[in-house]
């Protein structure tokens, strides 16, 4: 399986943060994640994963909602890392 480095972007809430360490040991650093102020009502929250390439490239998004089982509204974006 050939993996991918992604950069995601995801709203900051219990689902999303249950998802990432569900999936901890697909971080691609140590430190996991980060929370930041995104303005007002809601926070954000920055997550480099190893991923499999493949499904990345067949699925997509839909991949990473999957993975992290959290609701596509949950997911900003997401870039593969160079």
């Amino acid at each position: 399986m050939a993996t991918i480095t992604l950069n995601l972007e995801l709203h900051s809430n219990n689902r999303v943060t249950n998802g990432l360490y569900e999936v901890e040991h697909l971080w691609a650093c140590d430190e996991g994640f980060a929370i930041y102020p995104r303005g007002g009502f809601r926070d954000g929250i920055l997550a480099a994963i190893d991923v499999d390439a493949g499904r990345y490239d067949s699925e997509g998004d839909a991949y990473i909602v999957s993975l992290l089982q959290i609701l596509p509204g949950d997911l900003i974006s997401s870039e593969v890392a160079e």
